[in-house]
Formats: C-alpha cells, sequence, structure tokens
C-alpha cells in the first residue's frame, strides 16, 4: 500500500515539471566571451570603461514577451563596502535589435528594481540584442575590488512561461579624481566692484580636488574673453589684479599680480587632495582712469594630470562706477594771511585741487567770489593787491589762463579747463597779499567756491 502511493505521487511530479517546460527562453553572452561582465581597472581619466552584453531570445508559443533586467546582488568588496549603483550606467544599443521595441535607449543607472529593457513584436518572434555598460567616474565612491550579480528575465504577456539568467559583475575601480571650481557668492561667476582694493571685500573662487593617487596636478588660469563693456571697449591692463591664499607649498601666485592675458600656471603638485582661494581685486591706483561701465569676460581654470585634462570656465563681471568728483585741500590752518604790514613782503597761500573723473568728457573748475574782502567795518582790501595764479605740474593734462599773478576777480570764472578727454588732474591754486600805503586795519574775509561742471 505504501509503495503504490509512492509511485503514484513520482509520477505526478513529473508530469508537472513537463507542463511547466517554458515557451521562452534566454541566453545571455558578454561581449568579450567570458561569461562575466567584467570592468577592468578604472582609469583616472579617459574614455569610459564601456562592456556589452549579447542578450538572445528563443521563442516557440508564438506569444508576445518582455525581457528585464535588475541587479540581484549589490556591488561589494571583501571588506563589505558598496559601490554607489548610479555609477553603473545601462543602455540598449539602437538597431541591435530585428524585431521588437527596445527600452532604455537612454542612459539610465542599474537598480535593484526590473528595468524593461525589450517588448516583442505581436507575434512574438525569436530575437536578441545588445545592451551597453559604462562608467560614471564622477559617482564611483570607493576603490577596491568589487563583485555583484546582474540577472535577466524574460516573461511572457498571456501565459506564465518565464526564464531567468544570472551572471556575475566584477568591477575593479580606483577613487577619480574629483575637482571642484566655485565663485564664493555664485558658482560660475565673480562679481568685481571698483572698491574690492582688498582681500577683505573681494569676491573669490575657491579651487579643490581630492582622490589624487600621487600623478602631478597643474593648473593653469587662461583668459578664455576678455573683459569689454557693451561697446567693445576693453577694460585696462593691469586694473585687475589676483591674490592667492591657501595652506599649501603648490601655489605659484606670490603677492599681488596682474590678470595675464595668456596661459599662466598657478599651482603645482603632487598632493593627494589640496585647496586654494583665489582673491580678484582691482588697482586702486588705475581704476580711476577706467571708463565707467560694465566689463565682462571669462576666465578658466585648467586642470592637467597624465591622464587627461578638465576645463573650468568662470565668468568675470567688474563694475567701474562713474566719478566725477573733486576735493579741495587748504594749507594747515585755512587760507590766512597774519601781520600784513604796508613794507612787508607778500605772502602766499596754496590750495591743493584735484578732480578725479572716468566720464571722459571736458570739464572746467570754476572760482566764485562773490564781494572783494571787506573788514567789519565793510572797508574793502584793494583787489589790486589780492592776486591769484595756477600752477599745474608738469606733464599734467589741462590748461589755464591765470599763468601769472593776476587780481582776484569777483563773480564765477573758469581756473582750469581739462583737455578733450577729461583727464583727471591735480594743480595749485595760489593766492598772494600784499600790504599797501592807505590800507584799513582789521580781519579782512571772502569767501571763496569752488565748483566742477562739465563743459
Amino acid at each position: 500500500m505504501f509503495k503504490a502511493v509512492f509511485l503514484i505521487t513520482v509520477f505526478s511530479l513529473v508530469g508537472l515539471t513537463q507542463a511547466s517546460f517554458a515557451d521562452v527562453s534566454l541566453s545571455v553572452s558578454p561581449i568579450d566571451g567570458s561569461n562575466t561582465l567584467r570592468f577592468g581597472k578604472v582609469p583616472l581619466a579617459g574614455p569610459d570603461n564601456k562592456q556589452e552584453i549579447r542578450i538572445r531570445i528563443n521563442s516557440t508559443g508564438g506569444d508576445r514577451y518582455q525581457v528585464f533586467q535588475r541587479v540581484l546582488e549589490p556591488m561589494m568588496d571583501e571588506k563589505g563596502d558598496t559601490l554607489n549603483l548610479q555609477a553603473i550606467e545601462a543602455q540598449t544599443l539602437s538597431n541591435s535589435n530585428s524585431y521588437g521595441t527596445l527600452f532604455l535607449q537612454n542612459t539610465d543607472h542599474l537598480g535593484m528594481s526590473d528595468q524593461l529593457v525589450y517588448s516583442s513584436g505581436q507575434s512574438g518572434t525569436s530575437d536578441a540584442f545588445t545592451i551597453g555598460y559604462s562608467l560614471n567616474q564622477g559617482l564611483i565612491n570607493a576603490g577596491g575590488t568589487f563583485r555583484g550579480r546582474l540577472t535577466f528575465t524574460v516573461r511572457g504577456m498571456g501565459n506564465a512561461s518565464s526564464d531567468q539568467v544570472t551572471i556575475d559583475v566584477l568591477l575593479e575601480t580606483s577613487p577619480s579624481l574629483k575637482i571642484s571650481v566655485k565663485g564664493a557668492h555664485n558658482p560660475t561667476w565673480v562679481h568685481i566692484k571698483s572698491s574690492d582694493t582688498s582681500e577683505r571685500t573681494a569676491d573669490y573662487v575657491t579651487l579643490s580636488f581630492s582622490g589624487n593617487l600621487g600623478q602631478e596636478v597643474r593648473i593653469y588660469q587662461e583668459v578664455e574673453d576678455p573683459l569689454q563693456d557693451e561697446t567693445v571697449q576693453a577694460l585696462g591692463t593691469g586694473i585687475l589684479q589676483l591674490s592667492a591664499e591657501g595652506q599649501t607649498e603648490g601655489l605659484r601666485i606670490q603677492g599681488l599680480s596682474s590678470l595675464a592675458s595668456s596661459r599662466s600656471l598657478i599651482y603645482y603638485s603632487s598632493k593627494d587632495a589640496d585647496n586654494f582661494v583665489i582673491y580678484f581685486l582691482v588697482n586702486a591706483d588705475q581704476v580711476q582712469e577706467q571708463d565707467a561701465g560694465v566689463y565682462t569676460g571669462k576666465i578658466k581654470y585648467v586642470v592637467e594630470t597624465d591622464q587627461g585634462k578638465q576645463e573650468f570656465p568662470v565668468n568675470i563681471q567688474c563694475e567701474i562706477p562713474p566719478v566725477f568728483s573733486m576735493s579741495i585741500t587748504p594749507p594747515a590752518g585755512g587760507v590766512n594771511f597774519s601781520h600784513v604790514l604796508v613794507n612787508s613782503p607778500p605772502q602766499e597761500q596754496a590750495v591743493m585741487v584735484t578732480v578725479l573723473s572716468n566720464l571722459h568728457k571736458p570739464y572746467q573748475v570754476l572760482q566764485s567770489l562773490q564781494t572783494n574782502m571787506t573788514n567789519k567795518q565793510g572797508k574793502e582790501f584793494d583787489s589790486k593787491y589780492f592776486t591769484v595764479q595756477v600752477e599745474i605740474p608738469s606733464g599734467q593734462k589741462g590748461q589755464t589762463n591765470l599763468t601769472e599773478f593776476s587780481p582776484v576777480q569777483t563773480g564765477e570764472y573758469p581756473v582750469f579747463s581739462s583737455d578733450a578727454r577729461g583727464s583727471g588732474a591735480t594743480f595749485e591754486v595760489v593766492y598772494r597779499l600784499q600790504g599797501y600805503a592807505q590800507m584799513n586795519a582789521g580781519d579782512f574775509l571772502a569767501p571763496v567756491r569752488f565748483s566742477l561742471n562739465q563743459k
């Protein structure tokens, strides 16, 4: 009785097994002929490390089917550390199939859930196609030898047939060289104002790298687009200056240096990781000579190693505001003539006048005297003995009609006229006072006013 039951059970199992034979089956073969999806040691730079798998589906049932892929076991090294799965990207190769529809034609990273990669035509015809796999070096988060498993599944549509194939994945990596070049306030922009004459206020760029394995790292700075305003006028040479700061011996910028128009080496070392800052400042002595305007351009930082190079563009904007001002510097104690006697030598007092302008339009400095000098009793000082002369330094642009001492006149009149480009100027207005017979005693005052006017 026991033996009869046993035989019936065996026959039943055999029947079930035969009924579950799949109408679809898979074969999965790496293009290199091996049975493993293998990535050699990932280079630090250069072309991606790419591999391909050829997938063949044998279909005999005439029903539609679909093919999926997913990560069965994540990439893990001998220490149990896992690799970022987003570092491995997959893409079906266009026209590698004959009948159905390829999915995943845009690159996507691998995942632990099913990804549809192929769907057959209505007749469920057998087919084959290729999937390419590549590495995104920027997402490789660890170095070492990593192993994992990738599984492919074909499922019938409208029936229970299916098949599955799993292959091993082997990946050798090194930490990739990661480089960062960012502006302090905007990642791709540096904004410079005419007041940025010290590092305390200046905008800057931070440069850093990590993951270097002893190779030489050379960083160059290069002007890609010279700074120009909307009229295509260039920013003057020497107006922009650079200053570098960092706890590193790799810097090649020492102190203040002008922004060079040619390619220049700013950093060199073989350190595993490093960082430093480059400040952008203006030359206070030259910026006043620059036309007002907003000047824009572009520089780039080129990072070179033995494996290749990477470029990082940075936009530069320098704003030069309009300047049209005048300052008056009287002598210590003011313009004051004391102890004026009839027979005493004439006394002189000089006022320094400085004009700053970047408008490049001609201007005049005017002197205004409403009344002659008078004392408290209203008595006037004879204007013949109160004279003025303007002294312009040799080589200074501009002109004056007061090249000799002349009586100070009442009213408003020019004492200095700029050149046609309105260049800034510094000059002296010298007043001379001489005592004379029959002059009245007392303290004499005369309010003199200077004004700056464009022609």
